[in-house]
C-alpha cells in the first residue's frame, strides 16, 4: 500500500521485558491496527557519560529526516543521558515540523502523555499503612525536580499525611533512579546514621533491588526487619531473591495513548483503543506478601528455558573469529548473514554502511571527519521474510531504509540502531519482527557488537594493508627517476623468468642492458645535478619505448635493465633499441646542454630452454652491452 503514514520512535536502551519494550508493545500494536509503519531510532545505551563510544551510539538520532514522518514519539524518560536529551530536543525544535508526542513528560513544547504517578504511589504506599499497619515508612524517589520523582513523592506525601503520620525531614530522600542511590541508602541505615525506618517506598525496582540486596548483605533481613516495596514490576524484581513487591504502570497503555494522540493530530480524528491496561500492585516477599522464591522460580523456569538455550547457543559460537577472519567485505556480508539464526524471532534485516566507511583519508584524529552519516548510503545486505543476500543499492539518506518506500499490504515496524566502533561511524541496521510487536534483547547488542568490531578490524586490515603497499611500492621504485630499482627488478625478474619458461616457445623473454655513457665526466664537469639529469633521460627513453608491460629499473648508478616476456617478433628488439636511439637524438638536438646523453644497449630475446637460467641471460645482454660500450668508446676517439 502506498502513502501509508509512517510514525517515528525516539527512545534508547530497548530490551525485550522492559519498560521502553512496554511502550513498544503499545505503540507497534496500535500503529498496526490504524495501518501506521512505525520506524524507532534507538542507541543500545544512553549513559550518563561522553565516551566515545557512547557519542558513537547518540549519532542514530542525526539520522532521522522528520520529512519522512507524519508524528514523532519521543520518549526522554527512556534517555538516561541529559546532554543525549538536550540534543534530541534541540533537534526536534529547529529540524522537525511534525506533531511530537511526549512520553511521561512535562516539556510544554510537545504533546504529552503521562501515567498518573501521583494515584499510583498512593496505592503503593497506602499498601505499607494499611496492610501492614507501618507508621517510620521513608521515599527513596528519584532526580529532584524530575516530574516522575516529584509526582511519587506527592503520592508518598498525600498518604503520610491522610493517615496523620509524621514526614521527618530525613524521610524524603532524593535519588537517582539507578543502583546507587539503593546502595547508599542501604549502608547509612545500616551504620546508624539514619534511624532505622519500618518500610521504605522506592521511586523504581532498579533502586528497591540494589537497597534490598546490600540492606540483607549488611546484616538486615528483608521483610523481618524493613518492608521494601518497588516500582515499575520489571523482570528483575520477580527474578531477584527476595522478589520485590512493585507496582505494575500501564506503560502498554500509555504507548497505545500516544499513537492515538498522533492519530488524533495528523488526521483530526479520534480512534478506538485496541485495549485497555491498567495499573496494579504486585505482592511479593519484600513486604512479605505474595509468592515465595520457590513458587516463583518454578514459575520461570519455564520461561527462561528457551533464553538460556539460546545463550548458550550463542556463546558457543566463535562468531567474532568467522566474521574477522574475512578479507573482503562481501565475504563479511555474507558471514554475518550465516549468523543470523542467531537473532531471536527476527523476520527482517538491513545493513546501511556509509559510501566509502573505510575511506583510509578519514584516518584522522578529527571526529568530523567520520562521525556522521554521508549523504549517500549504500544498502548492502538485504533481508525480507527470512531470504537474504548481499546488494549494493544506493540510496539517498533522506529516504533512511529504501524498505518503507516500497508498496507493502502491510505495515512494518523496524529498529534503527547504530553499526560504529567508538565515534567512528560505519552505518547503521535496520530489524523487523513482522507483524509482532517484539524487541531485540541484550544477545543482539552483543552480536551487533561482533559487527562492529568486525567491521573495524577490516578497515584497519585494509589501512594496514594499504600503507604496506605503499611502503613496498616505495622499496622498490627508484626516487630519483620514479623507475623500478634493483630490489623492485628482482621482485619481479623471476617471476617474468618462470612465466617465459611455461610459455615456451610461444613467448620469448626479452632482457636488455643498458648503461649510461660518461656519467662520471658529467657530474665531475656540470655537477651532480645534471649527472641526475642524464640518468632521468635514459630511464624516460626506457620507460616510454616499450609495448608489452616490460620491468624497467635502474639497478646501479649508471646501470639499468628491462626484462620482458611476450610474442616478440625477431625485428622487435632493434626497433626498441631503434627508438631508444631517436629519443637520445631528439633530446640532445633540444636540451641546450653542454654534454650529450647516450647509452651503451645490449639485448638477448630468446625462448627459454631447459638448463637454462635467468642469470644466464642476463649475463649475455651484459655482455653484448659491454661490447657495444667498448665499441663506441672507439668510435668517440
Amino acid at each position: 500500500m502506498k502513502n501509508r503514514k509512517r510514525l517515528a520512535v525516539l527512545m534508547a536502551g530497548v530490551n525485550i521485558k522492559t519498560y521502553q519494550h512496554m511502550f513498544l508493545d503499545g505503540i507497534i500494536s496500535q500503529a498496526f491496527a490504524l495501518n501506521y509503519d512505525v520506524v524507532i531510532f534507538a542507541p543500545f545505551t544512553s549513559y550518563e557519560n561522553r565516551t566515545e563510544y557512547q557519542l558513537g551510539e547518540n549519532h542514530i538520532f542525526d539520522l532521522v529526516n522528520y520529512e519522512e514522518f507524519d508524528a514523532v514519539l519521543y520518549a526522554p524518560c527512556a534517555l538516561n543521558n541529559h546532554l543525549l536529551r538536550e540534543m534530541v530536543e534541540n533537534q526536534l525544535r529547529e529540524r522537525c515540523h511534525v506533531p511530537v508526542i511526549a512520553l511521561e513528560s512535562d516539556n510544554s513544547e510537545f504533546h504529552d502523555i503521562m501515567v498518573d504517578d501521583e494515584t499510583a504511589f498512593e496505592l503503593v504506599t497506602t499498601h505499607l499503612i494499611e496492610k501492614h499497619h507501618l507508621k517510620k515508612i521513608i521515599c527513596l524517589t528519584g532526580f529532584k525536580d524530575n516530574l516522575q520523582a516529584e509526582l511519587r513523592l506527592q503520592g508518598y506525601k498525600n498518604v503520610m499525611e491522610k493517615h496523620g503520620l509524621a514526614i521527618p525531614e530525613e524521610y524524603v530522600i532524593y535519588g537517582d533512579f539507578w543502583k546507587q542511590a539503593g546502595i547508599d541508602l542501604a549502608e547509612r541505615i545500616a551504620s546508624g546514621k539514619i534511624e532505622k525506618p519500618e518500610g521504605i517506598v522506592c521511586c523504581c525496582d532498579t533502586v528497591a533491588i540494589s537497597l534490598c540486596n546490600r540492606l540483607i548483605e549488611l546484616g538486615v533481613k528483608v521483610p523481618q526487619d524493613i518492608l521494601i516495596v518497588g516500582y515499575d514490576a520489571g523482570s528483575e524484581a520477580e527474578e531477584n531473591v527476595p522478589s520485590i513487591t512493585t507496582y505494575v504502570r500501564p506503560i502498554v497503555d500509555m504507548g497505545i495513548q500516544g499513537v492515538l494522540k498522533a492519530h488524533e493530530l495528523i488526521t483530526g480524528e479520534k480512534a478506538v483503543p485496541i485495549r485497555q491496561d491498567k495499573g496494579r500492585l504486585v505482592l511479593a516477599e519484600s513486604c512479605g506478601c505474595g509468592r515465595d522464591f520457590k513458587q516463583t522460580f518454578e514459575q520461570r523456569q519455564k520461561e527462561i528455558h528457551d533464553t538460556e538455550d539460546f545463550r548458550k547457543i550463542f556463546e558457543s559460537i566463535p562468531m567474532a573469529e568467522c566474521l574477522n577472519s574475512t578479507t573482503t567485505l562481501n565475504e563479511l556480508l555474507n558471514k554475518i548473514m550465516d549468523h543470523f539464526y542467531l537473532i531471536n524471532g527476527f523476520t527482517d534485516w538491513y545493513m546501511c554502511l556509509c559510501d566509502q566507511w573505510d575511506d583510509i583519508s578519514k584516518n584522522t584524529d578529527n571526529p568530523e571527519d567520520y562521525n556522521h552519516y554521508t549523504d549517500s548510503m549504500h544498502l548492502r545486505i538485504s533481508c525480507t521474510n527470512y531470504i537474504g543476500c548481499v546488494i549494493d543499492e544506493v540510496f539517498p539518506k533522506s529516504q533512511i531504509l529504501p524498505i518503507l518506500h516500497e508498496d507493502r499490504e502491510k505495515p512494518c515496524a523496524y529498529y534503527v540502531t547504530p553499526l560504529h566502533f567508538n565515534e567512528r561511524c560505519f552505518g547503521y541496521t535496520a530489524l523487523g519482527y513482522g507483524d509482532r510487536p517484539m524487541a531485540f534483547d541484550s544477545l543482539y547488542h552483543a552480536w551487533i557488537r561482533n559487527v562492529n568490531n568486525a567491521l573495524e578490524f577490516m578497515r584497519i586490515r585494509n589501512n594496514f594493508n594499504s600503507m604496506t603497499q605503499r611502503l613496498f611500492t616505495k622499496s622498490i621504485r627508484d626516487t630519483l627517476t620514479g623507475i623500478y630499482n634493483r630490489q623492485g627488478y628482482k621482485h619481479f625478474s623471476e617471476e617474468l623468468f618462470e612465466k617465459a619458461k611455461k610459455s615456451a616457445p610461444e613467448k620469448k623473454l626479452l632482457i636488455l642492458a643498458a648503461d649510461l655513457d660518461c656519467l662520471k665526466i658529467i657530474n665531475d664537469t656540470y655537477g651532480h645535478l645534471e649527472g641526475d639529469n642524464a640518468i632521468s633521460v635514459v630511464a624516460n627513453a626506457l620507460n616510454t619505448c616499450f609495448e608489452y608491460g616490460e620491468i624497467c629499473a635502474r639497478t646501479g648508478g649508471d646501470e639499468f635493465l628491462v626484462i620482458g616476456c611476450a610474442d616478440y617478433s625477431k625485428e622487435k628488439p632493434e626497433q626498441y633499441l631503434d627508438y631508444i636511439r631517436r629519443f637520445f637524438e631528439r633530446y640532445n638536438a633540444d636540451s641546450g646542454k653542454p654534454y650529450q646523453v647516450e647509452a651503451s644497449l645490449g639485448y638477448v630475446c630468446e625462448t627459454v630452454k631447459d638448463g637454462d637460467t635467468l642469470q644466464s641471460f642476463m649475463d649475455i645482454a651484459d655482455t653484448r652491452m659491454y661490447e657495444n660500450k667498448v665499441m663506441r668508446k672507439k668510435n668517440r676517439r
